[in-house]
């Protein structure tokens, strides 16, 4: 966890290091992290909510003068108009509009932390293909860890036709080439160079991770390699629908 220290200096903190001899009361709060957001978005007249879909707080940790966790009451506040805070402790994010960015601050003594964005979203209610699902990619042998990638998009709707931003998107490779041994996975999914199995959806409702073939790790070479990935996405813990695409690898 990234610590940010942040005191309240004019009214809102700024995470000034000006600000940082402040002193804090012996045994009291010095610094705090970043807000922990279950997830980037909050729905339109919904609670924000974790991965699984429970109804969740937002969250922060403090930090004491010896860099040890400070058990204290926290409080939050929105900066913007349409969302608020409730619930037990004033920690659960509500929204009251959509298609809106608001900013959160939360506060314990008299540190406060850096504000963070969430983003309000229409109900997400299906998920499709947002391009082909079968998709042919050529490749030549070469020295060295050569890669293909196919791009394997998905669209998050909110029916008809809107796109919903700041839903999450998995991804599973169903079937992939074995690899040889010592040399890792044939193939991989990577969101531009870093491996992932998930992405977030956009304004326009697109998420997208990669399909990587790596030809260091593949076998003696058949014509034709095969991968068949899935992805899914839910809201309130039920899903809204699932993709699979095809990826055939043909060796020139």
């Amino acid at each position: 966890m990234r610590r940010m220290l942040g005191v309240a200096c004019g009214g809102v903190a700024w995470w000034l290091v000006s600000c940082r001899d402040i002193p804090a009361p012996v045994g009291g709060v010095l610094s705090v992290s970043q807000i922990i957001l279950p997830l980037p978005g909050v729905v339109f007249q919904d609670t924000m909510r974790d991965s699984l879909g429970v109804v969740a707080p937002l969250n922060f940790i403090a930090f004491g003068p010896t860099n040890d966790t400070v058990n204290a009451e926290k409080s939050f506040i929105v900066l913007d108009t349409g969302a608020h805070m409730g619930g037990a402790g004033g920690a659960f994010l509500v929204a009251d509009s959509f298609n809106l960015t608001v900013r959160v601050v939360g506060s314990v003594e008299a540190v406060q932390t850096q504000p963070a964005s969430v983003i309000l979203t229409q109900s997400p209610d299906t998920l499709v293909a947002a391009d082909s699902t079968e998709q042919h990619r050529t490749y030549t042998l070469a020295s060295g860890d050569t890669v293909v990638n196919a791009d394997l998009k998905t669209l998050v709707r909110h029916r008809p036709d809107a796109g919903v931003a700041a839903v999450i998107v998995k991804y599973v490779i169903e079937q992939a080439p074995a690899g040889v041994l010592n040399k890792g996975p044939a193939v991989v999914l990577v969101n531009g160079n870093v491996l992932s199995s998930r992405d977030t959806t956009d304004a326009n409702g697109i998420a997208s991770l990669a399909a990587r073939l790596r030809l260091a790790a593949l076998p003696p070479p058949l014509a034709t390699d095969t991968a068949v990935v899935s992805a899914n996405a839910s809201y309130k813990g039920r899903s809204i629908g699932r993709v699979v695409f095809t990826v055939i690898y043909t060796k020139q």
